[in-house]
């Protein structure tokens, strides 16, 4: 209708950037040679990328430099950056023909939506400038059905990333009330709040979220003098980071996850088609009592005596749970999801699919050392594979052997950095380049972290860690 295809988004606009295409990062290095085994095996219930679901109790996998709320922020940012609503999965894909439907840059259009004059029912009339929650405030606004008003459905894909989406509004609200109390209701202060929402969180993605994953030097040195440029007019969403580098994360997902003093629950249920209940944290419902979020539990060393949770180590071992993917978090309609339930299997398929270098080629041509044969596909001691390694699976492998670990590392490490500072000099509106002295005004020290956003936000009283003392900040090998 009025030529726009039905099943599409709302599709994010504004002045400075536009929906692009998905691109190449190295279109030169375009095609991955076969690898043994497949997808299919290596990602399956039982094969080599099998984690397990250990027990909280178990502290072999956990992960000292990265907490596990960062796991669900770099969710919410890649859902800021990028969305790709084609079947990947069905059939081979264009890479330069896929749209993405959000906005290639860090400006939060899955808080904002279009704004409110196009999308109201996102925003308090009243107050037009201040986001929608539930009435009691511990929840998203919902539907009749249960289902979150929100400028992005994804944020609703399981109750930590919607209870963070819940987070990042109060943020906006408490900004909206508290530093601009002086201007009227209206668009001016609306634009005001926004633009001091967006820097500071642009700043915290910079500033803490990156060095964590990728390591201080290299982040430092990256936003200092940047390797990267996207050769188009516009910035593209890279094929590399979308869907190798920057889906780290999954390695990173814990099988359940404390959400309070007492109170905890799986991330998915062992039965895949099981009834919602308090149990496990999927989403698309309003959030339980039982399961609403405590941050102390998330991020920083910890609050009010309570250490916070590590994620899981950045290596090839995947949560069963992931295996295992239950129904309706499966895309409706997917016609393989009785094949595919494995998000490793389908993390690798959707590589196969893009066309996606190896690892090993990436690494020749970045002229970054590659992982020998034996540390790529030996795994426990057993050979579980051979030959060109797929990019996603060869960027955990690397996070394993050089860091222990901790994070990304060579190839990962850069594409991941290269995009995120690439990106943010591309967005005339972030504050790279409209103020690159720019200093949070919240926090301190300059600085402005997670466990700053969730004080100011809520006033809670959580400890800041320093980057640099946090383990496996320098390689474990060159």
């Amino acid at each position: 209708m009025h030529g726009f295809n039905y099943r599409e988004p709302q599709i994010p606009r504004s002045r400075f950037n536009e929906p692009g295409r998905f691109g190449r990062m190295f279109p030169w290095l375009r095609g991955l040679k076969s690898f043994t085994p497949g997808p299919d095996d290596l990602g399956a219930v039982g094969g080599p990328m099998d984690g397990g679901n250990p027990p909280p109790n178990d502290t072999t996998q956990n992960n000292a430099r990265i907490r596990a709320g960062y796991t669900f922020l770099g969710q919410f940012i890649d859902h800021d950056l990028t969305l790709d609503i084609t079947s990947i999965l069905e059939r081979q894909v264009d890479v330069d023909g896929t749209t993405n439907f959000r906005t290639p840059a860090l400006e939060l259009d899955s808080i904002y939506g279009l704004g409110p004059a196009v999308q109201p029912y996102l925003y308090d009339q009243p107050q037009g400038g201040k986001l929608l929650i539930s009435a009691d405030g511990t929840d998203l606004q919902r539907n009749a059905q249960g289902r979150a008003i929100i400028g992005d459905p994804r944020n609703d894909e399981n109750i930590l990333i919607s209870q963070l989406h819940l987070l990042f509004i109060k943020f906006h609200n408490k900004v909206y009330d508290t530093e601009f109390a002086d201007m009227p209701h209206g668009r001016a202060r609306f634009e005001a709040a926004q633009t001091f929402v967006r820097w500071h969180y642009q700043w915290l993605v910079m500033n803490e979220f990156l060095p964590r994953i990728v390591g201080t030097t290299r982040a430092e040195a990256e936003i200092a003098s940047p390797t990267y440029e996207f050769p188009t007019e516009h910035a593209f969403m890279p094929v590399e980071f979308s869907v190798a580098a920057y889906r780290f994360g999954h390695s990173q997902v814990r099988p359940g996850y404390l959400v309070g003093a007492g109170r905890g629950a799986a991330l998915f249920p062992g039965d895949a088609d099981a009834a919602f209940g308090t149990g496990d944290l999927r989403g698309f419902r309003p959030v339980p009592p039982e399961l609403l979020v405590d941050w102390a539990f998330f991020f920083g060393p910890g609050g009010q005596g309570l250490p916070a949770q590590a994620s899981k180590k950045v290596d090839t071992l995947i949560s069963t749970v992931l295996l295992q993917l239950p129904t309706g978090v499966i895309p409706q309609g997917d016609t393989l999801v009785g094949k595919r339930r494995s998000l490793a299997s389908r993390n690798l398929q959707r590589g196969i699919d893009m066309n996606l270098p190896s690892g090993q080629s990436l690494a020749c041509h970045l002229r970054i050392p590659a992982l020998t044969e034996a540390q790529i596909w030996t795994t426990n001691g057993a050979k579980v594979g051979s030959g060109p390694a797929p990019l996603w699976f060869y960027c955990l492998r690397e996070g394993e052997v050089r860091t222990g670990g901790a994070r990304l590392a060579g190839v990962g490490a850069a594409v991941v950095a290269r995009t995120f500072v690439a990106l943010m000099m591309k967005d005339k509106a972030s504050y790279l380049v409209q103020d690159p002295s720019f200093v949070p005004k919240l926090g301190s020290g300059g600085r402005f972290r997670m466990t700053d956003l969730v004080n100011y936000t809520l006033g809670g009283n959580l400890v800041s860690e320093d980057l640099f003392a946090l383990p496996g900040d320098e390689d474990l090998v060159a």
